[in-house]
């Protein structure tokens, strides 16, 4: 009867969890640009389609809370007329949400990288040194 090997069990399992954490942990950060931009589109429809002038100005009003904040100036600050300023609110969000997106694509880069290297390192210290 052969005898268990517990560092080679704990070799495979180490095999299988870590892709398996890094894929959990990259599944929260891989929409979260996806899902601001659309609450940041939200409000900016918001306020372009709002009923009365006294709701566009509450919307407007709500807009540093709901967007960021160079997105909330344009329109706020802005003289142009309000689909215009809208529009160039729309094209700046969207700037910054590919920023955002390109940002948390290199941070999960790293954090493959990292798990790799860190997964090998405690695959071999599982082994432990080799029967001579």
């Amino acid at each position: 009867m052969a005898k268990i090997s517990y560092s080679r069990i704990g070799f495979l399992l180490t095999c299988f969890l870590f892709p398996g954490l890094i894929g959990t942990f990259a599944s929260f950060s891989i929409p979260a640009p996806v899902v601001d931009e659309q609450h940041q589109q939200a409000a900016l429809d918001a306020v372009l389609n709002a009923p009365t002038p006294a709701a566009q100005a509450a919307a407007i009003a709500s807009l540093p809370n709901d967007v960021d904040a160079d997105t909330a100036a344009i329109v706020t600050n802005g003289t142009a007329p309000l689909p215009a300023r809208i529009a160039a609110a729309q094209a700046n969000m969207r700037q910054e949400v590919v920023a955002q997106a390109r940002a948390e694509a290199y941070k999960i880069r790293l954090m493959v990288i990292t798990m790799t290297i860190l997964g090998a390192i405690f695959g071999v210290a599982l082994l432990g040194p080799g029967k001579q």
